[in-house]
């Protein structure tokens, strides 16, 4: 939403209204009513579709690694097929989404100056040592239980959080967990640590895989090997030395609103979103 207002678009932020004079735009899939993308084609309300998953080219939603039922698939086809377009948070699902719909582009994540909202204190004023937000899955339950059996002060909520109790906990902690989900996941929370980066939390990413524009700006642990990273980092003197250099390279090198602008190109053709 912020990027879409420095791009001097209005946004209004609902839970279950529908603008039939505008782009309704939706996260993923219709998860409680698969059916709704058809009735809103009927209807002639126009919708976009911001896909956060992973997707492989052969059509496997999350890559198969929470085995998710049958349809699940089908049910993000037919939201997608019937979109006006779909931005993808992830590169990897990008020839999924486009083999349904061409309209398709990738929406990279970025530094917006709205979204630097906690405060900074020293590093001795922050009381938790590792933070965990997100799903909560065993796996991730597991970890941080062996981080806090090392005699760090963990807190995993295991719940999603309202923004600003997030938001408080992590203004208190000096290192931001990214865990994956599952044995079976190896995917990049790009909506985490940009977060994370843009309020100069250092973030430790769990990830097996490619470099690229945002495992640079983190401390990466391969999977599994979380534990001895996480030691690792706070023996380290320019930890937060490291946080302040990754939250100048995202600001300099991935400005949200110039991103937002092409995405918005690309969708809507040279005129932008002017007159849609």
């Amino acid at each position: 939403a912020c990027a879409l207002e420095e791009c001097e678009i209005p946004v209004k932020i609902g839970v279950s209204q529908l603008d039939p004079e505008s782009i309704n735009l939706f996260f993923d899939r219709f998860y409680l009513e698969p059916t709704f993308p058809t009735q809103m084609k009927f209807g002639n309300v126009k919708y976009g579709i911001v896909c956060t998953e992973v997707i492989s080219p052969e059509g496997v939603w999350n890559y198969g690694a929470e085995n998710d039922a049958p349809g699940t698939y089908s049910a993000f086809e037919l939201a997608v097929k019937n979109a006006e377009f779909v931005w993808c948070l992830l590169e990897d699902s990008l020839v999924a989404c486009k083999t349904i719909n061409p309209n398709t582009v990738v929406l990279p994540f970025g530094y917006l100056p709205q979204m630097e909202t906690i405060k900074q204190i020293s590093f001795d004023e922050k009381d938790i040592d590792f933070l965990m937000c997100g799903l909560p899955s065993d796996r991730r339950k597991k970890i941080t239980g062996n981080l806090s059996a090392e005699g760090y002060e963990v807190y995993y909520p295991e719940m999603p959080l309202p923004v600003y109790l997030r938001n408080s906990l992590l203004g208190r902690s000096k290192i931001n967990l990214s865990i994956q989900k599952t044995e079976h996941h190896n995917t990049i929370s790009v909506s985490r640590i940009c977060h994370s980066i843009i309020n100069k939390i250092p973030i430790l990413l769990e990830y097996s895989g490619r470099a690229n524009r945002y495992t640079d700006l983190c401390i990466k642990a391969e999977h599994g090997e979380i534990i001895e990273t996480a030691n690792m980092c706070l023996s380290e003197s320019n930890l937060y030395q490291f946080a302040e250099e990754s939250y100048q390279k995202l600001k300099v090198e991935m400005p949200m609103k110039e991103m937002m602008a092409e995405v918005l190109r690309f969708t809507f053709g040279g005129s932008g979103y002017a007159g849609r």
